[in-house]
């Protein structure tokens, strides 16, 4: 493959793609990383196909500019094509599936080779511990430019596992945050699992007011915060830093305060260029207007979830085309259909239409049943019935035009369920579990953490136990971890117990403790005892026993009031009770 740099040339840009040959093409950005200018955008062609790489940061030794150091070794000579030799740089991608791409479409030796032109940091220090790139990884521009953003920092971290065929994915990681004593305490995830029990997703538990979301939102303002000093942060902090590509934050409750984007972040000194390292998903978000596309003021509104839903969906059907030819990725819209059918049955997934949509943009003219495009009159709001246009979005469909599809798409439709022809129609608890892996799914890259609070909010027991199911699923697909602040103990039941971390408020301070008896498949009862200490709490049915103990005598005169209205429970309580013991 060839590599050569055009920079803002459109001519030559033109020439090397009429040539059809396999080439890398690195173009020009003005992107500034506290004066380090040095972010290529990517044009690449394989076998005449587009594909789409992402961007990659050059840091030539002793430049500030990258731009304008090729220029300059242009007008010396240079002919644009890497690697090269007068020069000594190193260059780190801004998404980690970069080589993985180029790994699965030309093979290990040759996308070793491009790693070799480009000088890959990553593969240079971890694999051939190069000197000349250990020296620049130790300079400003390196930390200031090429490690700035997270996603970054994942590709220098892991990315010459790709080159050598290496799996990776997320490690345990120790936490720091501010308790609600104002101290500082250590939260220790176990994501590596010691044993055949499940590790996916490690739980946070304990009773109101002991500061479990607080620490989720703390995390949060840590993780897209890029430097390693978080003074402005209370001292929270990730030790060591983690490998994580992305944070995704789920919360419904209408008190939650998770930053909305990293642009809501007030302690970054500039904006990031990777927003997506983090997303949020709840009732509040940024209004994206149907007509500029602009977003603006942040808003709570039932119509947000539906809006994010709806963009998620498109998500997975464009990560689907773009990551088509990496062999370790999932496709989306199949996983998302598979697990959605645990909790509602449907044939597939669909979006509203505006009601001026041009099909054949969409489309082209190809028939209604090879598209699937549903037409059901509903009623407006004054009561009249309109046609509405729903487009269904399935896996292996390759005949929608992504880019008409996002220009005529409305937004605030959501996302709906089709079976038979009909619409679906959907519970509350429902609809929240579709928003969840909808918009889970979309946004999902590999080493993600997805951190959710409270999720029994709006679930029902049957639906809980189904959404731990569907998370450990996505998870292990997508290499990645979550981390779940719960009262639910139907959730902390699906979880091994060197995962379930409970939060203790003592006159110590806060105590975090995992439960001394094994929890995954353990009983309810004991789990409840363990974390919230209801034992020591009189509950009104016992209250109601004694008082009928009292008026009968005996427990045995109480057992043949109730007859058959009693349970073995309660029998065993009455007992206890009669000889003093409960």
């Amino acid at each position: 493959m060839r590599i050569v740099y055009v920079g803002s040339n459109k001519d030559l840009l033109e020439r090397w793609k009429s040539k059809k040959d396999d080439v890398l093409i690195l173009l020009y950005d003005r992107w500034d990383d506290f004066n380090y200018k040095t972010r290529f955008p990517t044009f690449c062609l394989i076998k005449g196909e587009e594909i789409e790489l992402g961007a990659v940061k050059i840091l030539f030794e002793n430049e500030y500019l990258s731009h304008p150091f090729l220029g300059s070794l242009r007008e010396q000579g240079w002919d644009g094509k890497f690697p090269i030799e007068e020069a000594n740089y190193i260059s780190v991608p801004e998404e980690i599936t970069f080589y993985e791409h180029l790994r699965d479409l030309l093979g290990p030796e040759e996308a070793t080779n491009v790693a070799l032109a480009l000088r890959d940091a990553s593969h240079l220090v971890f694999t051939l511990e190069d000197q000349q790139a250990i020296d620049l990884i130790a300079t400003e521009g390196f930390s200031k430019s090429l490690q700035r953003e997270r996603s970054s920092q994942n590709s220098y971290a892991d990315g010459w596992r790709t080159l050598v065929g290496q799996e990776f994915g997320v490690q345990d990681l120790k936490f720091t945050f501010r308790d609600t004593f104002g101290e500082l305490s250590d939260l220790q995830l176990n994501f590596v699992s010691r044993s055949p029990l499940p590790h996916e997703i490690n739980v946070i538990i304990g009773p109101n007011g002991v500061g479990k979301s607080s620490a989720l939102r703390q995390m949060v303002r840590a993780w897209i915060q890029p430097k390693q000093d978080h003074e402005a942060l209370g001292g929270a902090r990730f030790e060591p830093r983690p490998n994580l590509s992305q944070l995704v934050a789920v919360s419904y409750s209408p008190f939650e305060r998770f930053p909305v984007d990293t642009d809501e972040e007030t302690t970054l000194d500039k904006p990031l260029k990777d927003k997506d390292i983090y997303r949020f998903f709840g009732f509040r978000g940024r209004h994206l207007s149907q007509n500029t596309g602009r977003s603006t003021k942040i808003r709570n509104s039932l119509e947000v979830p539906r809006i994010n839903a709806c963009l998620s969906l498109i998500q997975c059907l464009i990560d689907d085309r773009r990551y088509r030819t990496i062999k370790a990725w999932a496709n989306k819209l199949k996983t998302l259909e598979n697990v959605l059918s645990t909790a509602i049955e449907f044939d597939t997934a669909a979006v509203k239409l505006k009601r001026d949509a041009v099909l054949d943009e969409i489309i082209g003219d190809d028939p209604f049943e090879e598209s699937q495009v549903f037409e059901l009159n509903e009623a407006s709001i004054d009561g009249e019935e309109q046609l509405e246009r729903y487009l269904a979005i399935s896996s292996g469909d390759d005949l929608i035009n992504v880019t008409a599809l996002q220009k005529h798409v409305d937004l605030s439709g959501g996302v709906l369920f089709f079976r038979g022809g009909e619409h679906v129609q959907l519970s509350s608890g429902q609809r929240l579990f579709c928003y969840i892996v909808v918009n889970v799914l979309g946004v999902m890259r590999r080493n993600s953490l997805v951190v959710v609070d409270e999720p029994e909010l709006f679930l029902h027991p049957t639906l809980e136990i189904q959404f731990v199911s569907m998370l450990k699923q996505l998870l292990r697909i997508y290499g990645s971890k979550a981390l779940v602040a719960t009262h639910s103990v139907v959730t902390v039941r699906e979880v091994p117990s060197r995962c379930v971390h409970v939060f203790e408020n003592t006159e110590f301070g806060l105590r975090i403790s995992n439960p001394p008896f094994e929890t995954f498949g353990g009983d309810v009862q004991r789990i409840s005892s363990y974390v919230f200490g209801d034992r020591s709490v009189s509950k009104p049915y016992e209250a109601w026993l004694k008082d009928l103990l009292e008026q009968h005598g005996t427990a045995e005169a109480v057992i043949e009031v109730l007859d058959d209205d009693l349970n073995e429970e309660m029998i065993i309580q009455l007992n206890a009770m009669e000889r003093g013991k409960w």
